[in-house]
């Protein structure tokens, strides 16, 4: 068995030892983000698993370039969303394919809270001023506590953030797909909409969500509101951004913050009109994270390898 491995070499921590005995591992890195220029995937006639940060590889996996690699068994995204792969295809012709789930759980719980205290205090109004101190009503900031926190998606960071929100006095209210088993209160998501003042989504961008937020129930949310998009950033989000960045800038939303992309396709301004917030992609890169992800990772390779489900998408 051949495991390639699409990563940094100075992230791969102990990688190494932990699939040491299941195979020849192959470390591959270029200066491209181009998967296609990954010649030996195709060259090499051995057994396979792909293991792939997928930062390194644009988040795209074409269909064309997966047809050519022979003898694949499985694939392995160091990510928890793993979308960007040919679920589809590899299901059916009998490819493996797992993912690195709650890896980053804690870290972009943490940042997407940091994103609210940014917009509740008007960090980017105060950036733009050079933080000179003016006393008015457009540098007035909100406290947090009392106030209604609507998370969109309930998974493993929604729930962090949830948790995270009640203990900082908000009332949390959330809409998933299928309710879950939790103390907090289940809302149809347009009721979500009207009644929160600070939203984040946390669903997962795929052909699903696409349109679950689009301009129509966007136009629900309360004038004073603030929407944290926490899943993607701008390009990738199941939201429409554009139509919340009009919102804010237009003074029909009090706030919006959403990471700056991964990639270079976003039309990004230099500036924009309004307590709108763009972090750079950072949410997930944290020092334990890049631990964790290397434990899941392997898990997920080895027990590809044992014919064990480890975090398995097919």
């Amino acid at each position: 068995m051949h495991i390639y491995l699409i990563e940094q070499k100075d992230k791969l921590g102990n990688v190494y030892d932990l699939l040491k005995g299941y195979g020849k591992i192959i470390h591959l890195k270029k200066n491209t983000k181009d998967i296609s220029k990954y010649k030996e995937l195709i060259q090499d006639k051995e057994d396979k698993i792909i293991g792939v940060a997928p930062a390194h590889i644009d988040y795209t996996f074409p269909l064309e370039f997966l047809k050519k690699v022979q003898n694949l068994k499985g694939i392995v995204t160091k990510s928890s969303w793993g979308h960007y792969i040919d679920l589809d295809y590899c299901k059916k012709h009998d490819i493996a394919v797992g993912n690195s789930p709650e890896a980053n759980s804690q870290s972009v719980a943490e940042y997407a809270i940091w994103q609210m205290f940014c917009l509740a205090r008007k960090l980017p109004l105060q950036l733009k001023s050079n933080f000179k101190v003016e006393i008015s009503d457009k540098y007035e900031g909100v406290e947090l506590a009392g106030k209604t926190m609507g998370v969109i998606g309930l998974g493993r960071i929604g729930r962090r953030i949830a948790n995270i929100g009640k203990g900082l006095g908000m009332n949390v209210i959330y809409w998933n797909r299928g309710r879950k088993r939790t103390a907090f209160n289940y809302k149809k998501l347009e009721s979500l909409l009207e009644e929160s003042g600070f939203i984040f989504k946390c669903v997962e961008t795929c052909k699903e969500t696409n349109d679950l937020l689009n301009r129509k129930n966007l136009k629900l949310l309360k004038k004073d509101a603030y929407f944290i998009s926490v899943f993607g950033g701008i390009g990738w989000g199941g939201e429409d951004e554009y139509i919340l960045i009009d919102m804010v800038e237009n003074g029909r939303l009090a706030g919006f913050s959403i990471e700056n992309d991964h990639q270079a396709k976003a039309k990004i301004k230099k500036s924009y009109k309004g307590n709108i917030f763009i972090p750079a992609a950072y949410a997930w890169h944290t020092k334990e994270t890049h631990a964790r992800y290397n434990e899941i990772w392997a898990k997920g390779i080895t027990g590809i390898i044992k014919g064990k489900r480890v975090n398995r998408l097919v």
